[in-house]
């Protein structure tokens, strides 16, 4: 069972222009559990959505209009040689380009001389139901509600995971993968039709192929959602946004240390991702998790409420110097 001692690390995006640059910035700050960044500021193709879209069958993605859609009936020619590289495992047909994840790149060249106190190497992926409701066909009908579409999206996305894995389980034993889904905060709303039973079997599916390769596996969303259902999905760490969303958080009391007494870490987002870090303090945000008693004491992470990349350079690093500041706070 792994516990984690309030150690720190960030959720993926980053506004800086040099991967070399921002690994060395994540390094120094994250130095216990450092992550690769997704340099969403440099191109198109390092879009959260656009990252993992190499091997999708059907694809149609035009830099220049910054547009990715699916073509449905490309889409059908493909989806037979696709999972015929699925059943064969494999993985390297599935790999990420560098032009598409230079920041994933320039980690693996900075991890091959890890500084000491590493424990773990974290990457991450975009997950099934976000990625399956964000895309859409030429229609501008979302992949979720297309079963085959989203069945073959979500093992891509799970071969693009085991690709990650073996490509950092090379330089650390100790692997992360945070799996990112934004658009679960839609489950149960009355405007967006996300079926819980297919959303939760897409994710196990992504879950179970994670830790089968002998990671990890994270799940962050950054906004309020249904949490019970979240804490039986079978992860190892819970990612959320606990600058404002601690009190909705907790009053899931009993489902949370079901979690954590089956070996579940949680990774309070505490540091905001805005202008609003300009007037906190390590010592106030500490404060905000006083009352998450006994919870907060079993395994837990310090991380930014979410990614960076919206944010400017120097706001960008106010916050992973403050996430750092908090980490060595709550673990003192």
């Amino acid at each position: 069972m792994t516990k984690f001692n309030f150690d720190a690390t960030g959720v993926g995006s980053v506004p800086f222009s040099d991967p070399q640059a921002a690994c060395g910035i994540i390094f120094d700050n994250f130095p216990a559990i450092p992550f690769w960044p997704q340099m969403v500021r440099t191109s198109f193709l390092e879009n959260m959505y656009v990252q993992f879209s190499e091997g999708l069958p059907g694809i149609v993605l035009d830099e220049k209009k910054r547009t990715i859609n699916v073509n449905a009936a490309k889409a059908s020619a493909e989806i037979e040689s696709v999972y015929e590289k699925y059943l064969a495992c494999d993985v390297e047909y599935f790999k990420i380009s560098e032009d598409y994840a230079k920041g994933f790149y320039a980690f693996l060249r900075m991890a091959q001389s890890l500084p000491e106190g590493v424990k773990f190497l974290k990457g991450q992926t975009v997950g099934p139901v976000s990625y399956a409701l964000s895309l859409t066909d030429l229609d501008k009908r979302a992949v979720l509600y297309d079963k085959d579409l989203f069945e073959v999206l979500t093992k891509v996305l799970a071969m693009k995971a085991r690709w990650q894995i073996r490509k950092l389980k090379a330089f650390s034993s100790g692997v992360i993968i945070f799996i990112d889904e934004p658009s679960l905060v839609s489950l149960g709303s009355s405007y967006v039709n996300i079926n819980a039973g297919d959303a939760i079997e897409r994710l196990t599916e992504l879950i179970t192929a994670i830790k089968d390769e002998g990671a990890l596996c994270g799940l962050h969303c950054c906004g309020n959602t249904d949490w019970p259902l979240l804490l039986k999905s079978g992860v190892d760490i819970i990612s959320f946004d606990a600058y404002n969303f601690t009190r909705e958080f907790l009053l899931y009391r009993r489902e949370l240390e079901e979690f954590q007494s089956r070996g579940g870490t949680i990774a309070w987002g505490v540091v905001p991702t805005s202008d609003a870090v300009a007037k906190e303090s390590p010592e106030k945000l500490a404060g905000r998790l006083e009352s998450a008693g006994a919870i907060l004491s079993v395994s837990s992470m310090i991380t930014p409420s979410c990614g960076v990349g919206t944010l400017n350079e120097r706001t960008a690093v106010d916050i992973f110097k403050m996430t750092k500041e908090v980490s060595k706070k709550l673990k003192r």
